[in-house]
């Protein structure tokens, strides 16, 4: 009989510790998925609102900045989902703009984060379309006519396709602070 309630409390055990398991996994999967407040961005004493990349300390100061740069690639697909969102931030985070929203924030911060230091070599093919190539307009103009034209999803998708394409082959440049593509042939 004791041998019984033994192997019964083993087997009772047992079954609590999979199960538990299974739980705690499925909990995990359910998690909804991570995110950034870019509608909250935090920028500090003002200083992302000139021309500048938003990854320069020297010229931005945003803790947000900082966990993207430390989040690394895995940062990259969280900002693509957030470009459909139209919650506004506070203020704008730019001179000069009338309204930015949690969208408009993950679109700049993600064609900063591709922006050599140069200003001018952008390394993300395929998201051309999108890209702000007005020069007869203000940046602000230029964007809302690209909305306007092609609606936040498409940019979403624009940026989704050409990140799958060429994830293998991102890595984070320090001294250039952004990310570059190794060759076609090589990856990193």
């Amino acid at each position: 009989m004791a041998r019984n309630r033994i192997a019964v409390t083993g087997v009772v055990i047992l079954l609590s510790l999979v199960l538990g398991s299974a739980a705690a996994q499925t909990q995990l999967a359910g998690r909804a998925p991570r995110t950034y407040a870019l509608w909250n961005f935090d920028e500090q004493n003002h200083t992302c609102r000139m021309k500048g990349r938003l990854q320069d300390r020297d010229y931005c100061a945003s803790h947000t900045m900082d966990r993207i740069i430390a989040d690394g690639k895995e940062a990259i697909p969280i900002l693509v989902s957030e470009l459909t969102g139209t919650r506004p931030t506070s203020e704008p985070i730019y001179d000069y703009w009338r309204l930015t929203t949690e969208g408009d924030v993950a679109y700049f911060i993600l064609m900063d984060l591709f922006l050599d230091s140069d200003w001018h070599t952008f390394h993300m093919p395929g998201v051309e379309s999108v890209a702000l190539n007005c020069n007869d307009i203000d940046a602000e103009t230029c964007w809302r006519g690209i909305l306007k034209k092609h609606g936040r999803r498409y940019v979403q998708e624009q940026w989704r396709n050409a990140w799958a394409a060429n994830k293998g082959r991102a890595y984070w440049d320090e001294q250039a602070r952004c990310f570059k593509l190794t060759p076609q042939n090589e990856s990193k």
